[in-house]
């Protein structure tokens, strides 16, 4: 009975931990169809994924005025979006893209070089091997 219970209590959890990730995802993915970012659409990856398109590395745009509130609004839907489901790649990237978004908000830098930055900051997390204190934890008795 006991063990019956455990299956059903780990198929469950397993199935939140899922739900918690898709709720994460499916905020982010929507964050591209969002209006209020369509000034920055095409210079930046909205949902929060690696940079793929060339262009976009190579933009030598400063944000205007308008784009600035749309990266405003931009870093408030991030943040939402990381909260429904806080993990610890979602955050670690989120406190990573929150430590360069500020310099292409006050145009110290330009769309590409924030892209650039980015891509190298996506990388090293997503692309990081796992280390010994990421993996959960068992006890044997």
């Amino acid at each position: 009975m006991r063990i019956m219970l455990l299956v059903v209590f780990i198929f469950i959890s397993g199935n939140s931990f899922a739900e918690a990730q898709d709720k994460t995802s499916q905020c982010l993915q929507g964050l591209k169809k969002d209006a209020r970012f369509s000034s920055i659409a095409n210079h930046v990856v909205l949902d929060a994924q690696d940079v793929t398109k060339p262009q976009m590395l190579s933009d030598k745009i400063s944000p205007n005025e308008q784009q600035k509130r749309a990266i405003a609004d931009w870093i408030d839907a991030r943040s939402q979006c990381v909260n429904l489901s806080p993990s610890k790649v979602p955050v670690d990237l989120h406190i990573l893209f929150l430590s360069i978004v500020p310099d292409l908000y006050n145009g110290q830098i330009t769309f590409g070089e924030f892209n650039q930055k980015w891509r190298t900051l996506f990388k090293e997390i997503t692309e990081a091997p796992v280390k010994p204190q990421d993996k959960p934890v068992t006890h044997q008795h």
